[in-house]
């Protein structure tokens, strides 16, 4: 391996509630996109690189509720919101509510990658664009778009049929489906120099309003990543708007930053920073959902963590110095839903063993 990259990489297919006969496809679909993004890592791509095809894998899976597939809005439509920061190069960028584009996680990534490139007359790249502006300048960059009802799949479309009967019937409020999925995706890569990166792409919630943005596209909500005396990725599921106000991405990386302890850090920070956060005083549940790295470049040594509020949430990872990747659906009793948090995780060494602990 002496002419390839050597890294980690980490995915979630979602903090929600997921369909136990579904669960070895899900499953089976996180261990494909590590590959594909560990692939990348070792032909040379960067970890922003491998982070992104990554997320391309889980959005174009109709499973998911990510780019294909997506959760439809109360109109029926497919708006999509992504994001990626490089955290070696501290840059970021999102999009929001945008129809037509086949992987929004790479629109992201190209916003990201624009923050270096000076532009006419002074005029400052953008870093977020939303609805038909980001379709607009996606075309302008050569990014594939497609007519929006393409993005569709029979399950989404199945499902929206379903709630928007029950809506229009007065049977349940619109807040009441947004529960049954929230299965946003993302992903997070560290190499051996403690480059890191990492993504996160989402449909938003069922019979979301048209124009809604969720956690995905907003800056230290959807995910989060740095290089300094560790290197640090976040990348976060659930309920949008509960991630938006306690910008849940962030907050995790800066709690598990400098701790003693990540794992510690990470339960307290679920805990006091989200389900008894000020900002989400009164709500029945909170629901969230976040996979995290910290990894020391010096000692080449690392630890994935994960942790949700939510029915299940699942995950996966890979070490370049492993030939199969490994899944897991972590579960939390039906009674602790949205007021407990479980946090579980492994500790790796790039290039070398990986050791689990819960």
């Amino acid at each position: 391996m002496n002419n390839t990259n050597q890294g980690f990489i980490a995915v979630h297919v979602g903090a929600g509630r997921h369909s136990e006969a579904l669960k070895e496809k899900y499953q089976k679909l996180c261990r494909q996109a590590c590959k594909v993004g560990m692939q990348n890592l070792k032909i040379g791509g960067s970890t922003l690189d491998a982070v992104v095809e990554t997320v391309i894998v889980l959005e174009n899976s109709p499973l998911t509720n990510a780019g294909f597939g997506s959760n439809l809005t109360l109109e029926g439509t497919v708006e999509c919101d992504a994001s990626v920061m490089d955290g070696t190069k501290l840059q970021f960028g999102a999009v929001g509510a945008v129809s037509g584009i086949k992987n929004p996680v790479l629109l992201a990534k190209r916003l990201c990658e624009q923050q270096s490139i000076k532009i006419a007359c002074g005029r400052i790249p953008p870093n977020f664009l939303v609805g038909n502006g980001a379709h607009v300048w996606a075309q302008k960059m050569g990014i594939q778009t497609l007519p929006p009802e393409q993005l569709i799949s029979m399950k989404a479309q199945k499902v929206y049929k379903h709630y928007k009967k029950e809506v229009d019937n007065s049977n349940i409020e619109v807040h009441n489906c947004t529960k049954k999925r929230m299965d946003t995706v993302g992903a997070i890569c560290v190499d051996k120099q403690g480059n890191i990166a990492a993504a996160c792409s989402s449909g938003g919630m069922i019979l979301k309003y048209p124009g809604r943005v969720g956690q995905a596209g907003v800056w230290g909500c959807g995910t989060w990543a740095y290089k300094d005396k560790y290197s640090i990725g976040t990348s976060t599921s659930g309920c949008g708007e509960h991630l938006v106000r306690t910008s849940l991405a962030r907050t995790v990386a800066d709690a598990i930053s400098d701790s003693s302890c990540p794992t510690t850090s990470l339960h307290n920070a679920m805990k006091v920073d989200f389900i008894d956060s000020k900002f989400l005083y009164g709500l029945e549940q909170k629901l969230g959902g976040v996979i995290a790295i910290r990894y020391a470049a010096q000692e080449g040594l690392g630890d994935f963590l994960w942790s949700h509020s939510t029915n299940s949430m699942i995950i996966g990872y890979m070490n370049s110095s492993e030939q199969t990747p490994v899944s897991h659906m972590a579960i939390l009793p039906s009674h602790e839903v949205g007021k407990k948090a479980v946090v579980e995780g492994i500790c790796f060494k790039i290039a070398g063993n990986i050791n689990t602990y819960e």
